[in-house]
């Protein structure tokens, strides 16, 4: 079967025998519906009969009765109240002058009667009677022994006399079988009910045949000679909604054209092949999976769908990009216009439920935009403090609130990351530095130590004590930018151990003058002290703090200009013990408080004196360990260094 599949011969027998057979099942089903109407199945086609020979009877007498009513209208002796129309009734005799009796004038009326109702035209025996006396006025011919009928049937008629009476006749037929040619309904009821097994075989049968031609026709749409899988014609290229319009149009205006009921089937049945046609085009259009991408309505929802979608995405993206103020300004406006129109046409006057249900509407908008609002306030302000703990919740934001708590969370996890990151390389840079210093503190030691053994020894030549002094200044240097290196990656890191106990900052100054007046004094520098207020007292770690005020010291006699004073002034302002450190530059300072902080930046730009550049950059580390603040100003060539510590 598969073979034939592609076969254009195939598929147009297939075609036209299924309209055949498809017209044969039809007429079949018509029948066995005719069949079914006359009840054969029940009484083996005896009501069939029945009504066929009535039918024969009947029409008989409708003729003898309108042969009657006409004649007795010519003669005078019919009412005008009998409501017939006898003008085209022709041979009638003549009419007979005054009233006469029925009898008289039907029995005159028997040659006529027996001419025009033969044997061999009706093929039945009818007399008609008085219905009072049953005298027998017309016969249209008398019956013989070997004449047998088929069926028998009576009517009584009433006649509406000229005088006003009412006379009633009696018409008798027998149905007798004939050679004449019957009806052809006669014939098909007929060969139907004697052939009732017959009909019903040959309908099922045409009904099979007709379904296989059908089903091989469905089967074999969009299968051709030369093509592999499906091929679509430019027939099964048609749009299956095209099909549907077509066709519908077609029917209905064949059907208003085609109004009587023969030219109405004649029409369905020449529609019949446009059917078929169309149903193997859609079956190519279902295997080729066409159906709802070709459809015309589909292409045009399509394009509709994507002009709407366009729209509609560009006014979210308007409305999306839009700034907060610009949105709030238009829902309101938008609320506002639609309250006002509701106003205008007092609504709220007679649904003063629907307003109150409204502002309650609003009033919980507001109160979500609030708390939205303060929801992002307070991650923000966990932001600002540095908490990166806990982000802010947004499953219950909407909107532009979600995307700006998202936005938060984002630059907090970012900021939690690079923080993260900066201690990791901090972490290791400490490390790194500890490591290196450690490897280069074994050497160095050894140097130091040889050194301190080759100045102990006599040196015959005055240069060779020269070059062991250098050896001992620049190694002990190295030693001291060693120290430095692995203090300052500890304060910054925070790896240093920090005991803070009460300082009395007057205690402290006391100190400071007491262990470098000396220092400075060699430095030709004048220390004066200002203690503060008795009593002022402080939360340090003397250790730490006591390393502050030295390297604080030392950058004071490298850079101070010789026979000034240094101030150290202790002062209470705000609730914090201020400790500053004031003197005057020798070199003019070209160089900005927060470059002179950073590490490895000296205030001379030749490096002519000696430092590493860490001191100032390790102090403000050891003070902000503490809790405390460090901060340098300059003023033309005046230094200052400002030390904060909260009071307690």
């Amino acid at each position: 079967m598969k073979r034939f599949l592609d076969k254009t011969w195939a598929k147009c027998a297939a075609f036209f025998l299924t309209l055949v057979f498809g017209v044969l099942t039809v007429l079949g089903g018509v029948g066995v519906a005719a069949l079914i109407s006359y009840d054969v199945f029940l009484d083996d086609g005896a009501f069939a009969r029945q009504s066929l020979y009535e039918n024969r009877c009947y029409s008989a007498v409708d003729h003898a009765d309108s042969f009657l009513r006409g004649n007795l209208a010519n003669a005078g002796l019919l009412s005008d109240a009998d409501g017939y129309d006898y003008s085209n009734i022709e041979n009638s005799p003549t009419a007979v002058p005054g009233e006469e009796s029925i009898p008289s004038f039907l029995k005159e009326l028997s040659q006529d009667f027996s001419n025009e109702f033969t044997l061999d035209g009706f093929g039945c025996h009818l007399t008609v009677a008085s219905d009072d006396t049953g005298e027998v006025y017309l016969e249209n011919f008398a019956l013989t022994y070997t004449d047998k009928p088929l069926y028998t049937a009576q009517s009584t008629r009433l006649y509406t006399l000229s005088d006003g009476s009412i006379y009633a006749l009696t018409y008798t037929v027998d149905l007798l079988q004939v050679e004449t040619a019957p009806t052809y309904s006669y014939l098909l009821l007929s060969w139907l009910t004697e052939h009732t097994g017959l009909t019903i075989f040959l309908t099922a049968l045409f009904a099979l045949l007709a379904l296989f031609c059908f089903c091989f026709s469905m089967a074999s749409a969009g299968h051709w000679a030369g093509h592999e899988g499906i091929h679509l014609t430019w027939l099964d290229k048609i749009p299956a909604d095209v099909w549907l319009l077509v066709l519908l149009c077609t029917f209905f205006i064949g059907w208003e054209a085609f109004y009587y009921e023969w030219g109405r089937v004649f029409f369905c049945a020449a529609l019949v092949p446009l059917v078929l046609l169309f149903l193997c085009a859609f079956a190519a259009q279902c295997k080729a999976g066409t159906v709802l991408r070709g459809a015309l309505i589909g292409r045009i929802a399509r394009f509709l769908w994507r002009i709407v979608r366009a729209v509609f995405r560009a006014l979210l993206h308007t409305l999306v990009r839009l700034p907060l103020v610009w949105k709030t300004a238009l829902v309101g406006l938008v609320i506002a216009g639609a309250e006002f129109l509701l106003y205008i046409n007092d609504f709220y006057r007679v649904r003063y439920g629907v307003f109150l249900v409204m502002k309650l509407i609003e009033l919980l908008a507001v109160l979500y935009i609030a708390v939205s609002l303060r929801t992002l306030q307070k991650g923000g302000e966990k932001l600002a403090r540095g908490d990166f703990s806990s982000p802010i919740d947004t499953r219950y934001l909407l909107w532009d609130f979600k995307r700006y708590g998202q936005e938060l969370n984002d630059v907090q996890g970012g900021l939690e990351q690079a923080v993260q990151e900066q201690m990791k390389a901090e972490h290791l840079k400490t490390e790194l530095i500890t490591n290196v210093s450690h490897d280069i503190k074994t050497p160095l030691t050894s140097i130091v130590n040889y050194v301190d053994l080759l100045k102990k020894e006599d040196m015959p030549s005055s240069a060779a004590r020269e070059y062991i002094a250098v050896l001992d200044r620049q190694s002990h240097r190295l030693k001291k930018l060693t120290e430095d290196l692995v203090e300052a990656s500890k304060a910054s890191s925070g790896a240093l151990n920090v005991e803070l106990q009460p300082t009395d900052v007057n205690v402290l100054l006391s100190q400071i003058e007491g262990e470098y007046q000396e220092r400075l004094a060699a430095c030709h520098l004048t220390l004066v002290t200002q203690p503060p207020a008795p009593g002022t007292m402080i939360q340090a770690d003397s250790r730490l703090l006591s390393r502050v005020m030295d390297n604080l010291v030392s950058n004071v006699c490298k850079y101070a200009m010789e026979n000034t004073r240094v101030y150290v002034t202790a002062a209470v302002r705000d609730g914090q013990a201020v400790i500053s450190f004031k003197n005057v530059s020798r070199d003019e300072l070209n160089i900005s408080p927060d470059e002179l902080m950073e590490r490895f930046v000296r205030g001379d730009a030749s490096r002519h004196s000696e430092g590493s550049g860490l001191g100032l950059s390790i102090a403000r580390s050891l003070v902000q360990l503490q809790g405390g603040t460090f901060a340098l100003s300059i003023d033309a060539d005046l230094f200052r260094a400002d030390i904060v510590f909260p009071l307690i």
